[in-house]
């Protein structure tokens, strides 16, 4: 199994970058960048690694890169917390209030302060672009980036089930109910961090069925989508 989550040299020259630029007004058009949300169960990363792989063997200048789980650890080195407690803050309202109280050294702090980091943090590496965003209500943030395409993968809830047995060897009653805690943990998160539907189909530029495409045939979809929007 790919580690999705790997910190690569490129990756820590981009959260560097980050810093340097926050300030800094971009001159010109932006790279383009794609965000990627998808239904609990469907293959957003192999999808975003095959995409990355493909755009990275077509052009050359600065590589292309995966900004996913990343976006949190950069919260979670920021605030001093990891990444577990973090994300484990989503389960429950109140675990969640408090971690962000601790984050933002204030017991009366808001959700919301952390939400806009993490917004800022998601546009920082968008408006650089050469980037694939991975969930995280990435869609939400770059909604008024032109240079953003956001891609949505869907199935039936027979596809999702397989995936998730076969990647978590799970039997089918147990992987039936791992995906709706994580799909509910997910529309909560969402919910606190946008206030919106990310089912909405008109947030994005492509929705794909991930059952009736395999990951290069959509990758290949995405990159022609790309080459003829920015053309």
């Amino acid at each position: 199994m790919a580690l999705h989550n790997l910190w690569t040299p490129q990756q820590e020259a981009r959260l560097q970058a980050w810093h340097r630029m926050q300030q800094v007004v971009e001159q010109g058009k932006p790279s383009p960048c794609f965000t990627i949300a998808r239904e609990f169960g469907c293959q957003a990363y192999p999808l975003a690694e095959e995409l990355v792989k493909r755009l990275n063997a077509r052009v050359a200048g600065e590589p292309w890169i995966i900004v996913g789980r990343e976006v949190i650890d950069r919260v979670s080195e920021l605030s001093g917390f990891t990444v577990e407690q973090i994300e484990r803050s989503q389960d429950t309202p109140s675990s969640l209030k408090a971690i962000f109280s601790m984050f933002l050294d204030s017991s009366r702090a808001e959700e919301t302060e952390i939400f806009t980091h993490m917004r800022s943090v998601i546009r920082s590496f968008a408006r650089r672009g050469n980037c694939v965003l991975v969930g995280r209500g990435s869609v939400f943030a770059v909604q008024d980036l032109p240079n953003c395409i956001n891609l949505r993968l869907v199935a039936a809830p027979e596809f999702r089930i397989q995936k998730i047995m076969k990647s978590h060897q799970l039997n089918e009653k147990a992987a039936i109910e791992y995906i709706a805690l994580h799909q509910h943990q997910r529309d909560d998160f969402i919910r606190r961090f946008a206030d919106r539907i990310v089912a909405d189909p008109l947030l994005y530029h492509l929705v794909i069925n991930n059952a009736h495409l395999d990951i290069v045939k959509i990758a290949e979809i995405a990159e022609e989508y790309l080459i003829r929007y920015t053309s």
